[in-house]
């Protein structure tokens, strides 16, 4: 599922064994790193709109496409120690600028920035935000290679139809309509200077995963399998895959995810470790409209 500015050598450095070094404050490192790693991926994929829109605010980053799809608008509250007024303040904030770009969008909260005790979730819903998603920042220095999957073929696209595809995927695993985000991310044009990979069985694809290069570092993003096709380890396969893929080009660097909760126990399994914490909310009145 990336500030404000931020200096990528003041996030991390990397040191002669391709690791992350955080240094004393491991936490606060981290959790800036996750961030970081949001907002460069969404830029990434929202610069092919044809009318994105980055903004930045006094605590409040923009990253919207201007699609009709909310995982594609992102607001990202970039402030620390933030109290329970100051997040009020901010999520109204958020709501009013959002009105005028007439889109559903997403607001990113990150728990580590908040002083301690406030409910992000019970101080937002006053401003018309509900939470839609838990998400967890988690990072790995190196991830093993990809398994053979019997009755599975691991493919890059190469053409508009296949990069489309893995938007395609990405709907059914989800339940989401994300047809309109084929013009920012469905063409090989998008997906030339990344690393898709796109699993077929039986000359369909039914899974597939991505890397895209942040900061240095492989993000992984937009992995999913067909609803009938899961639990076959289709995505694990896909993932490692386009993590490989990644690493022929930009060698064995750390890689960063954000991850669901179905999808955190499978990626600790992988050897990804959890960094940061967030919650996804979205306005009620969009989530009425459906």
């Amino acid at each position: 599922m990336a500030w404000m500015g931020y200096d990528a050598a003041s996030c991390h450095s990397n040191t002669n064994d391709g690791s992350v070094a955080t240094g004393v404050q491991h936490m606060n490192d981290d959790v800036t790193l996750s961030l970081r790693q949001i907002d460069g991926a969404w830029r990434l994929m929202c610069a092919g709109a044809p009318n994105p829109v980055v903004k930045s605010s006094e605590g409040i980053q923009y990253i919207f496409s201007g699609l009709p799809v909310s995982f594609f608008n992102l607001a990202l509250l970039t402030g620390s120690g933030l109290s329970a007024e100051t997040l009020s303040a901010r999520g109204r904030e958020a709501c009013a600028w959002a009105a005028a770009q007439s889109v559903p969008w997403m607001l990113v909260v990150t728990h580590e920035r908040l002083e301690s005790g406030v409910d992000a979730a019970a101080t937002l819903d006053a401003c018309g935000l509900t939470a839609v998603m838990p998400m967890t920042g988690m990072l790995a220095h190196s991830v093993a290679a990809a398994a053979t999957v019997p009755g599975l073929q691991l493919t890059v696209p190469q053409d508009d139809s296949g990069c489309a595809a893995i938007v395609d995927v990405n709907a059914l695993a989800y339940g989401m309509d994300l047809e309109a985000s084929k013009v920012a991310i469905g063409s090989r044009t998008f997906w030339k200077d990344h690393f898709p990979v796109l699993g077929v069985t039986g000359g369909k694809p039914v899974s597939c995963a991505s890397v895209m290069m942040v900061d240095g570092l492989r993000y992984v993003a937009l992995v999913a399998t067909e609803p009938s096709q899961q639990r076959r380890g289709f995505a694990d396969a896909a993932m490692r895959r386009a993590l490989e893929n990644a690493a022929k080009t930009h060698g064995e660097r750390p890689t960063v995810l954000h991850a669901s909760e179905a999808g955190r126990p499978v990626y600790e399994r992988m050897g990804y470790a959890s960094i940061s914490t967030h919650t996804l909310l979205m306005e009620k009145r969009f989530l009425e409209e459906h």
